[in-house]
């Protein structure tokens, strides 16, 4: 394996999406994962259905995704970092542990959201000049399509720090920039498995919105309707698979990074070992 260092990566990144895989059926303790997150699930769906019957208050429903947003993410992570630890909680004590953790992620999503502002001014520095000094279409595509590509594959690698700083910033007491430094450091060594995992993940959003694209919203509302709770559940689905497979990312990250320490005292213990015998 160590001849083809790309397929050993892939290999541990498909071993993470197993052991995702194998939280959801380890035991009964995920039924609470799906007990409590029926309720975000089902605002998700109300918030599109009355998007979709009341247009003019749209504005309002959109600003209650990003709270609906935050309560799935608190409730995915829990459940799944006490399913990994192999901790018993009943549900009726889960909102209460789960609302006690909502300031630090709602400040880390607040410079996650900093940062994605500055890189989405960095598309705008790179493409304006582009769409000044190209004269035809096809010279425009031909020099934008490699350049976005680039810049989606790149986000994808920083998104390793974002993605992981929210799973830090519910689980710890850490939140903010904090967050992302801790993140950034516990990462080491398993970045390019992560990276692999966020291209993944990045795809098939970007094969969902293609699918979208495709799809005739003329037709009649009901068919409209069923259709787009179809995609919000998918959609659903995908961020909470997401979630809980940066949650056991965040543990053997932790582990890792435990196993380090403890290697590293065991040679200041040689050391100084040698050093008594030789004194």
């Amino acid at each position: 394996m160590d001849r083809f260092p790309f397929l050993n990566v892939v290999m541990e990144g498909l071993g993470i999406l197993h052991e995702t895989r194998k939280l959801f059926l380890k035991n009964k303790k995920m039924s609470m994962m799906f007990s409590v997150l029926v309720f975000p699930f089902l605002l998700n769906c109300l918030v599109f259905l009355f998007n979709q019957t009341f247009v003019g208050f749209s504005y309002i429903f959109m600003a209650v995704f990003p709270i609906i947003n935050l309560y799935s993410d608190l409730v995915t992570v829990h459940a799944s970092a006490l399913t990994l630890k192999n901790e018993n909680i009943k549900i009726k004590y889960f909102p209460v542990m789960t609302f006690k953790s909502w300031k630090g992620p709602l400040v880390t999503k607040f410079y996650i959201a900093l940062f994605i502002l500055g890189y989405g001014f960095l598309y705008a520095i790179i493409f304006c000049p582009l769409l000044v000094f190209s004269s035809k279409l096809f010279f425009l595509v031909a020099k934008s399509v490699p350049l976005l590509i680039l810049l989606e594959v790149y986000e994808s690698y920083l998104a390793i720090v974002w993605n992981l700083s929210m799973v830090i910033s519910i689980l710890e007491e850490t939140y903010g920039i904090k967050a992302l430094r801790k993140a950034a450091k516990i990462a080491k060594g398993m970045k390019p498995k992560i990276f692999l995992l966020n291209l993944s993940f990045h795809l098939l959003t970007f094969g969902l919105g293609q699918i979208l694209q495709l799809i005739n919203w003329r037709r009649s509302f009901s068919v409209t309707l069923a259709t787009g709770l179809v995609f919000v559940c998918l959609d659903f689905a995908l961020r909470m698979f997401q979630l809980v497979t940066y949650t056991v990312v965040y543990f053997q990250c932790k582990s890792l990074q435990s196993k380090d320490v403890e290697s590293l005292g065991d040679v200041e213990y040689t050391k100084l070992s040698s050093n008594t015998v030789m004194g």
